[in-house]
């Protein structure tokens, strides 16, 4: 098998530019024969790791296992923004505040900035780096959209008890910092900054490893039986049995043999997304394009755009809706080869206009029905999930893996009053008329977004 031969190891770099970036890692061998734990985790993402890691770590002498279907950081984990942000769910936070209410919407914020804090806290437990540069970020406003979108956003802020992080820049002071023709006025946030992703991962998974997680990767899930005193998870070469089984597996839940009778096919839906990196500046080109904060950029506006600066000097974006809604249950990992050719850095940076494309990559993330993050039980009460991150994983799957590891341990306990647990979550239609709703959004949303891009000075073409 693929896991088995020393090769593997550089499999995977073609997936995302971390695998690029992060040092090869031969993978454990996937699970075979029977064995028994008293925890499973499926899932070898942020989410799962941590949620493994806690769980050593608060009992030594709980037996975790750990299966991955392919390696760790292979999904999105392993591919995305390379951001973190104090933010929560998808679409507009106003219509967050609205769905739950500002006091509960505020602790959510807090809920992911003590995700970003424990990163912290574990990697200089365990003692590895991952390439975290607290830099902040800014959210910022098109400038021919006006201010009135970062605005609101402050007032909302303000509402749920966050305001006092938040630092207005006017579109002079950000002309200054960004030299950009598009972007106008911003909102800085000191907390968050840039990371690399998969250094996380690996490092986590290290330090599972080293206190005493049994993880097996290449270890695709078959079945999953509840019929038995114990939870049974099969595989193509194996079979084990836990007390209590975590899905952690996010974007790729609906594909687990068993979710249809758990109730979770259609807890979240998998969407498209792809990001793409140039190649690496010098510091000298660093300092000569402005950036003086090395912050990411992201835009607030239905024409969405992130732009962040790596540790490798390259400049890595998402956004201009590349993305699309998958037709059937396949979520191979993908490139756009219009990205290959994109204008868009250049044209919102004119300073980094020369900058050539280094790697463009996809795969999908994991949105719900009712736009907030999924954590809770399955209709056997003896497995948790946790999904719908809406591309904002890292730092909630971080600190989710910490509940859900409390939630494994102590059914009862603290954790199980959180509101985001105990909460009634809204599932999506089934799937094909869930794939035509989204590919119905993301059509408009296109045209919208041609309409905003068009009204640009320089005009940004969002196809080449």
């Amino acid at each position: 098998m693929l896991a088995d031969r020393p090769e593997a190891a550089g499999f995977y770099r073609s997936r995302s530019h971390w695998h690029e970036t992060a040092a090869p890692c031969a993978p454990e061998p996937p699970l075979r024969g029977h064995m028994r734990v008293d925890v499973c985790v499926l899932g070898g993402g942020v989410t799962g790791l941590s949620t493994a890691y806690h769980l050593a770590c608060a009992s030594s002498g709980t037996r975790v296992a750990l299966l991955e279907a392919e390696v760790a950081g292979y999904g999105a984990s392993g591919r995305n923004a390379g951001q973190l942000l104090v933010t929560f769910g998808g679409g507009d936070l106003g219509a967050q505040v609205r769905r739950h209410g500002a006091e509960k919407v505020g602790q959510a914020l807090t809920y992911v900035n003590e995700g970003i804090e424990a990163m912290k806290s574990v990697a200089a437990t365990e003692g590895f780096d991952y390439d975290f540069r607290e830099t902040g970020y800014l959210k910022a406003a098109l400038r021919v959209e006006g201010d009135a979108e970062i605005e609101r956003y402050q007032r909302i802020f303000e509402q749920v008890g966050h305001g006092g992080h938040l630092h207005y820049l006017n579109p002079s002071q950000v002309e200054e910092e960004l030299h950009s023709p598009l972007i106008g006025g911003a909102l800085y946030d000191p907390r968050g900054g840039q990371f690399n992703p998969l250094k996380l991962v690996r490092g986590l998974r290290a330090a599972a490893l080293r206190r005493g997680v049994q993880l097996f990767e290449n270890s695709p899930v078959a079945t999953i039986g509840t019929d038995g005193p114990r939870v049974r998870v099969e595989t193509g070469q194996g079979a084990l049995e836990a007390d209590r089984l975590v899905l952690a597996t996010n974007a790729y839940t609906h594909l687990l043999g068993g979710a249809q009778a758990l109730g979770l096919t259609r807890a979240q839906y998998p969407l498209i997304v792809r990001g793409t990196i140039t190649e690496p500046l010098s510091e000298a080109d660093w300092q000569a394009a402005g950036w003086p904060r090395r912050s990411g950029v992201n835009i607030l506006s239905q024409l969405f755009f992130s732009f962040a600066p790596t540790a490798q000097g390259g400049m890595l974006w998402v956004g201009g809706y590349n993305t699309h809604a998958p037709s059937d249950r396949a979520l191979m990992p993908e490139v756009h080869a219009p990205l290959r050719s994109s204008k868009v850095v250049g044209t919102f940076f004119p300073r980094l206009a020369h900058l050539k494309t280094a790697q463009t990559w996809g795969g999908p993330i994991s949105i719900t029905a009712d736009w907030t993050p999924h954590l809770g039980v399955a209709r056997d009460p003896r497995i948790l999930y946790a999904c719908g991150c809406w591309g904002h994983g890292m730092a909630i799957g971080f600190r989710n893996g910490r509940t859900l590891a409390e939630l494994a341990l102590s059914p009862d306990g603290e954790a199980s009053r959180l509101w985001l647990f105990a909460r009634a979550k809204r599932r999506w239609p089934p799937f094909l008329l869930s794939s035509a709703v989204a590919r119905k959004v993301i059509y408009d949303r296109r045209r919208g977004n041609r309409r905003i891009a068009a009204k640009m000075t320089p005009r940004l073409d969002l196809d080449a």
